[in-house]
């Protein structure tokens, strides 16, 4: 293992590592629910066929049930679900609806702002990488982390780079806009994808893991609670 002052930069995940969520990764189950409500946001009356046609086109893009590492745009998608309803409304008012239906109630764990004060406060730099769902537009996507972004130096999304984890693409990204050689950061985020991603490049990983379960995905370190990472450093 390397030496912790050769340690210049932490970056984060943001869902589940940074940012806590009521509601699970895959969001299948919750479709009829999320397009009700952007629905309403749009003012469109929906039909059991406008819901399943719509359903079809976001399992199309579930990266939970279809794997993939290159990513879409939410105008894609949502283009492609009017094309499905044969009318047109306003695209942002209607996938903005669905959207916040989702990311309803979303706050910081409780250490996280601690964590990070005290790692700025360090000298340490902080960045972001983050996979967005369904193509989630930045504007809407990043609004989870205002809250943070005293501390943040770089947050970059897939939308940014148009890959998804492990895809080098965004780690590469975030190295490049740190100013920092892969042996001099650690990545932290809470799925297998985070540890994979930062070990191709040689980026030390650690894994959030609030949960009992054992989750082994040959990560360097594994963390209970993000403050953690203040022990591994000795700050």
């Amino acid at each position: 293992m390397r030496f912790k002052n050769e340690i210049k930069a932490i970056g984060f995940d943001v869902g589940h590592t940074l940012i806590k969520y009521k509601n699970p990764l895959n969001w299948q189950g919750l479709y009829r629910s999320g397009l009700e409500h952007a629905a309403a946001a749009a003012d469109i009356t929906l039909s059991e066929d406008m819901l399943i046609a719509a359903t079809d086109v976001l399992l199309k893009y579930n990266t939970r049930v279809n794997y993939r590492e290159w990513e879409t745009t939410s105008d894609c998608i949502f283009n492609q679900i009017l094309k499905s309803w044969g009318i047109q409304t306003d695209l942002y008012t209607l996938k903005s609806g669905f959207y916040s239906f989702f990311k309803a109630d979303a706050e910081p764990y409780p250490e996280t702002i601690d964590t990070m004060e005290k790692l700025k406060q360090h000298g340490i730099k902080i960045g972001i990488l983050t996979d967005v769902a369904y193509g989630m537009d930045n504007e809407i996507s990043l609004e989870d982390i205002s809250v943070l972004s005293d501390y943040i130096d770089i947050a970059i999304t897939s939308v940014d780079v148009g890959y998804r984890k492990p895809n080098s693409a965004g780690y590469v990204k975030l190295l490049e806009s740190l100013e920092i050689f892969p042996n001099g950061m650690i990545f932290i985020g809470d799925e297998e994808k985070d540890i994979i991603g930062a070990q191709k490049l040689g980026i030390v990983s650690a894994l959030i893991n609030r949960s009992k379960e054992i989750k082994d995905f040959g990560q360097d370190y594994t963390l209970e609670s993000l403050s953690d990472i203040l022990s591994i450093l000795d700050l």
